[in-house]
């Protein structure tokens, strides 16, 4: 059987190229991903359209303090024509001041399919300045619960521009794991707002109801792990969101979330792996602090 296969092009810091390369599962919904990606480099002006949304890997240059100012620029740039953000990055940030932070975005950006006054009339410097302070609360919240942790867990999410969603069929849910396998590659989130999990390991009590989203779409925007997560560790959390859910029955269900539900979306849908046969600690050196420069139908 003919498996359909993707490369994925960085350069380093002196633009040498390098690349790595993927196959993709037999499952029905990872075909249709591929077809999805496969459509997608084949458009004249796609392009990656978040170059260096490269997380945790070691002594790539992005320190708390970066991450941090780039941040505050950001709201500078968003808050140019009327001061929509009232609150401030700082560091040592906690997770309910990162919440109070992504809620703006929430309201600012609306959802994809309703979007908000503020983004609708938004210059495109602003435009531009709301997502990437978005990708950089993101990288915040990896960064202290990595080393929260003290555990180095790299992944890599590659997103387009002018990409296009298209709905999970109820067969897909089956596919959404917790489990990680190093260089797995798996369908990326592309909603506004939060999916349960989210919500849940956040601790997350300022997310609108509106945007609690498990996900129900697809693109061809993706996730790379570069990391293992075992059955034992997985079981451990589902037992903490377990609680969690118990706590909190009358409000999600209020909201139309039933426990169980395969329709909850938690986890990822995996799609493909590495079949490169890179030593994981050499890969992992290797791409810190690369940008991703294109994706390629091999």
């Amino acid at each position: 059987m003919l498996h359909d296969k993707f490369r994925l092009y960085f350069s380093n810091k002196t633009d040498k190229e390098f690349y790595i390369d993927f196959i993709t599962y037999d499952s029905d919904i990872a075909k249709r991903w591929f077809y999805c990606l496969k459509k997608q480099c084949e458009e004249i002006d796609s392009k990656i359209k978040e170059p260096d949304r490269l997380y945790n890997f070691p002594n790539d240059g992005w320190d708390e303090k970066r991450m941090v100012n780039e941040l505050n620029l950001c709201i500078k740039y968003i808050n140019s024509s009327n001061e929509v953000i009232k609150h401030r990055a700082y560091t040592g940030m906690s997770q309910d001041h990162l919440n109070i932070l992504h809620h703006y975005f929430e309201i600012l950006r609306g959802g994809t399919l309703s979007v908000a006054e503020y983004y609708s009339s938004a210059t495109p410097n602003q435009q531009f300045a709301l997502d990437r302070y978005n990708v950089l609360i993101h990288r915040l919240e990896n960064y202290y619960r990595n080393n929260k942790l003290l555990y180095i867990a790299p992944r890599i999410v590659c997103t387009f521009n002018n990409r296009i969603r298209h709905n999970l069929l109820d067969d897909d849910y089956k596919y959404f794991t917790f489990l990680r396998n190093f260089g797995e590659v798996y369908i990326n989130y592309c909603e506004v707002g939060k999916p349960l999990f989210d919500l849940f390991k956040d601790g997350d009590d300022v997310a609108g109801e509106d945007n609690i989203r498990p996900l129900r779409f697809y693109s061809a925007d993706f996730t790379v792990y570069f990391h293992d997560r075992s059955q034992e560790s997985v079981n451990s959390f589902l037992s903490d969101m377990n609680d969690w859910w118990d706590r909190n029955n009358n409000y999600l269900s209020a909201l139309g979330f039933r426990k169980d539900d395969p329709k909850n979306a938690l986890g990822n849908i995996p799609v493909a792996k590495l079949i490169n046969s890179f030593d994981h600690d050499y890969l992992v050196s290797q791409l810190s602090g690369c940008l991703m420069k294109k994706v390629m139908i091999i």
